[in-house]
């Protein structure tokens, strides 16, 4: 999988770190439930069967009123899935060494793209609650930006205490990105120099 294709506006030298989805803890649920609600109507289908007098006859108003009911169910029981599957999947947080991008389907037919520069991270804490969250490690990570800008929240993520860790190295290098090149800085004055003294060498 090429972790590119999820933006197109990718910047000079720009390099994905880290590409994060949902723990499988949370489309897990999902399918127990589907699996459930597959397997319990047959079972009590089979047992009204065997301890009923109803007589299944093939053909029958009754028997194909029970098919059609069954089809229905199962269809909408299985779009109720894929639905989960898709938001689970399609759910996407790309971390860079320059931005967070943070990639949410809404349905079939919608999804927001939100962005936000490392330098204007402000603080960034994890957080994991419960004993599944605790023995699975997976959690929250909260990053708080700018008072004016929404906060962005990875959700039940896999590893949130290192995730969280990693962003934080990431803003601090980007401070350090934009010191650097910010006139007047050290570093900006030693590079100015060096480029005087290779201009008055030739």
């Amino acid at each position: 999988m090429d972790p590119y294709k999820y933006f197109s506006d990718r910047r000079p030298n720009e390099e994905i770190v880290l590409l994060l989805r949902r723990h499988w803890h949370a489309i897990a649920r999902y399918f127990l439930v589907f699996i459930l609600e597959i397997v319990l109507p047959i079972i009590i289908f089979v047992i009204f069967l065997r301890f009923s007098e109803f007589a299944w006859e093939k053909g029958s108003p009754i028997s194909v009123l029970i098919f059609l009911s069954a089809s229905s169910y199962y269809l909408f029981i299985w779009l109720f899935f894929f639905h989960h599957w898709i938001d689970y999947y399609l759910d996407v947080w790309v971390v860079t060494d320059q931005r967070i991008i943070n990639i949410e389907q809404k349905g079939l037919f919608s999804r927001t793209v939100s962005e936000l520069n490392m330098d204007k991270i402000q603080d960034v804490t994890s957080e994991v609650r419960g004993k599944m969250a605790t023995i699975l490690k997976f959690g929250d990570v909260h990053i708080q930006t700018a008072a004016e800008e929404k906060r962005f929240i990875f959700s039940e993520i896999p590893e949130p205490r290192k995730v969280a860790t990693k962003i934080t190295e990431l803003h601090r290098e980007a401070e350090r990105r934009i010191r650097a090149h910010r006139p007047g800085s050290q570093l900006h004055n030693d590079h100015s120099s060096d480029e005087s003294n290779v201009s008055r060498t030739f």
